[in-house]
């Protein structure tokens, strides 16, 4: 086996500066991954913590004995032990908004490639008005909405869901019926954002997350669908389809069952899943994969929900559930993508190294 000393860096990026909640999310996805990758000795994996009150830490693993052990360091200090580590790559882990934005865009400024998408792009993506309005003016169906501010009145008729705008995991999320009571929900919603999303109900037919791998020649391939069980009595997915929490809320493990993957999906139903896919995915400006919830109506017409640009790798992730039903284990998902991170990076260095400074251009 290689020694770890010549083995490339890899850091798991994960905490959240926002809320117990997203702390107990990120722990629980980086603590699955770091597990499997553990076992394959290709690259030195070392955890990066990001802590609620703004501190970091860098445990030699993920045992809470470790953890406890871990020396607190302020941002300065993190970027020197960064630096001391020379990471080849880092993989995020962090699902809060700073988390998904600012933290990546940290590994940006210090010239550190990212697996999967930029902070850029995390940033729209996450912004659901935003996103819904760039893949609709790239032809992608979605349902109709209204961006409502504090005081703002919904203006389309029963029944509609309001979501905050800038929220995962179905937070803060009412779906808006005829005796449902408005100002409770909408409290509800902006509890969690200052931005809502009034969006049109479809009608259940169903429910599906449709996720595009990018192929190294540049083209596309899409994972078998991931079906989830929805009823007439519970028509949408809400934070209890997802994530099992404690008595105090904060997530410990995911949800399992209620779904299906691979769906059936038959070939005229595949053709449009894959078109919504690929132009979201390019609209968006997607790097190295992108998932995406999808409401099929009854008459088999599919609607773009959001963007969920994000993976963990760990063995139920999405992806890599989605990957094992086409023969791609765990271990070669994880590791063309870390392969691909470090090669773009190394590119860029020799495209920097054989030329002279850009003269003009706002873009790095």
């Amino acid at each position: 086996m290689t020694d770890v000393s010549t083995k490339p860096v890899v850091l798991h990026l994960c905490g959240s500066v926002a809320s117990e909640y997203y702390e107990g999310v990120s722990i629980y996805y980086v603590n699955e991954c770091f597990q499997e990758v553990a076992k394959h000795g290709t690259y030195d994996n070392r955890p990066c913590i990001v802590h609620l009150d703004g501190t970091w830490s860098f445990p030699a693993d993920l045992s809470e004995g470790a953890k406890a052990k871990a020396e607190r360091l302020t941002i300065a200090q993190a970027f020197a032990k960064i630096a001391e580590l020379k990471p080849a790559t880092m993989v995020p882990h962090m699902f809060c908004l700073p988390g998904m934005t600012t933290y990546r865009g940290i590994f940006d400024a210090l010239c550190i490639p990212i697996v999967g998408n930029s902070a850029v792009v995390m940033g729209i993506s996450t912004n659901k008005v935003q996103s819904k309005a760039i893949v609709e003016a790239a032809g992608v169906p979605v349902p109709p909405a209204q961006l409502l501010k504090k005081g703002d009145v919904p203006h389309m008729k029963r029944p509609f869901i309001l979501k905050p705008c800038n929220e995962d995991n179905s937070q803060g999320i009412t779906l808006i019926k005829e005796n449902t009571d408005l100002q409770k929900a909408l409290d509800y919603a902006f509890s969690f954002d200052y931005e809502v999303l009034c969006e049109s109900y479809i009608e259940l037919g169903r429910e599906l997350r449709v996720a595009v791998l990018e192929k190294d020649d540049g083209s596309f391939q899409m994972l078998p669908c991931i079906e989830y069980f929805l009823t007439d009595d519970s028509p949408i997915r809400t934070p209890q389809h997802k994530l099992v929490t404690d008595s105090r809320g904060v997530p410990t493990t995911a949800v399992v069952g209620g779904r299906k993957c691979p769906a059936d999906i038959d070939d005229v139903l595949a053709k449009k899943l894959l078109n919504l896919a690929v132009k979201s995915h390019t609209a968006l400006g997607c790097r190295d994969y992108s998932i995406y919830d999808v409401r099929v109506d009854p008459q088999g017409e599919p609607f773009f929900l959001e963007a969920c640009l994000y993976c963990s790798f760990a063995p139920k992730s999405v992806i890599v559930a989605m990957a094992g039903e086409v023969g791609m284990k765990q271990r070669e998902v994880y590791e063309m993508f870390v392969d691909r991170s470090i090669k773009r990076k190394r590119e860029a260095d020799e495209q920097a190294a054989d030329g002279a400074a850009k003269r003009l251009g706002m873009r790095a």
